[in-house]
């Protein structure tokens, strides 16, 4: 009899389960065609600040209705490839700004952040640990004006060794900092913006100019550490010292050992100075573990 009723018991419940099942199974049917199937949006993780650099410990992704996805959202439908989507979709979004405040849990959409430019500042662009410093450049210390945001330069620097003779002879030539991060030319911080419109005097007409054509400009802002910082700020403070960049190739950050060079090594074939007699010794003693020729 317990046996009888046991067995009973166990395809009742079965049945019960069956019902629930598809009564659940018709209610997904319903809320799918009323709602549209899952999309993966990507939500942000934590409450993020206005201005805040958006970081991919950031985000997340989540599955919602497609009709609960908002306008702009990043989203994309889910799928075999969804992690390469994701991958895809977070590296667009990473390092960019908020220029809004998003909550815990809020979409992300493309109208609530923004690439580094003059509205967000500089300041999300500067790697911790590292400082922004502008220097005045004109055409022949800057390859014409060739420079970019992103470019990579050397420094030289040009520094009279004579106490202010100023002779050319006592002057020394010498690369002080190699593969430097140019962050800003004026006040043009990022080098994908595809144009520059002016206002011409006099006839208040716009005229759009390729920032590629763009050289009004008068100072560029580099990365540096504090203590290279330091010895720029040095260098500049001489009325008849001068920093010259050359420009390198984005994809070669070899360093070049090289000491210092006189205007008259050139005519003798000595292109080397000995180190005891190379510019600044006593800024590289005394400017920390990056020093006179400090690399980044």
């Amino acid at each position: 009899m317990n046996s009888r009723a046991m067995t009973l018991s166990v395809i009742m419940a079965g049945i019960a389960v069956f019902f629930v099942m598809s009564s659940v199974s018709s209610i997904e049917e319903d809320a799918k065609k009323k709602f549209g199937d899952e999309v993966t949006v990507l939500v942000a993780k934590q409450d993020i600040k206005e201005m805040d650099t958006i970081l991919d410990v950031m985000i997340e992704a989540r599955q919602v209705p497609r009709r609960f996805v908002e306008p702009s959202a990043i989203a994309f439908t889910s799928g075999k490839d969804e992690a390469q989507e994701y991958s895809i979709e977070t590296k667009r979004i990473v390092g960019n700004v908020a220029i809004v405040s998003i909550k815990k849990g809020e979409q992300l959409s493309l109208n609530k952040i923004t690439e580094p430019n003059m509205r967000t500042g500089l300041s999300p662009q500067v790697t911790p640990g590292k400082r922004a410093m502008s220097v005045p450049v004109d055409e022949n210390t800057s390859v014409s004006k060739l420079i970019k945001p992103g470019d990579r330069v050397d420094i030289i620097a040009v520094v009279d060794v004579s106490a202010g003779a100023g002779a050319r002879e006592s002057k020394v030539a010498k690369t002080i900092m190699q593969d430097v991060v140019i962050l800003a030319v004026g006040r043009n911080i990022t080098n994908n913006i595809a144009r520059k419109v002016d206002i011409e005097a006099g006839t208040n007409k716009a005229r759009i100019r390729s920032l590629t054509e763009y050289d009004g400009y008068s100072s560029i802002t580099l990365e540096l550490d504090p203590s290279q910082a330091q010895v720029i700020a040095a260098i500049t403070g001489g009325a008849s010292n001068k920093l010259i960049f050359t420009l390198r190739n984005n994809d070669d950050t070899d360093r070049t050992n090289l000491l210092g060079t006189r205007a008259t090594d050139a005519i003798t074939g000595d292109v080397r100075m000995p180190a005891a007699q190379a510019p600044g010794q006593a800024i590289q003693n005394g400017s920390g573990p990056t020093g006179y020729g400090g690399a980044r």
